[in-house]
């Protein structure tokens, strides 16, 4: 259940955001579907990344 949420908010992410280069999308993307507490913690260091530099 966990992992399918990520990648439904991976995928929301992938979709809205053309600030992030697709290659990072898709590492963490697939960073979610391997490794889940991997993926999910790149998954949050780039959405706060995002936010301080907006």
């Amino acid at each position: 259940m966990t992992d399918t949420m990520g990648r439904m908010h991976s995928d929301a992410q992938f979709a809205g955001s053309s600030s992030v280069p697709a290659h990072v999308e898709m590492m963490r993307f697939l960073g979610i579907g391997n490794t889940p507490m991997v993926g999910c913690t790149v998954a949050c260091a780039v959405d706060r990344a995002q936010a301080l530099g907006k």
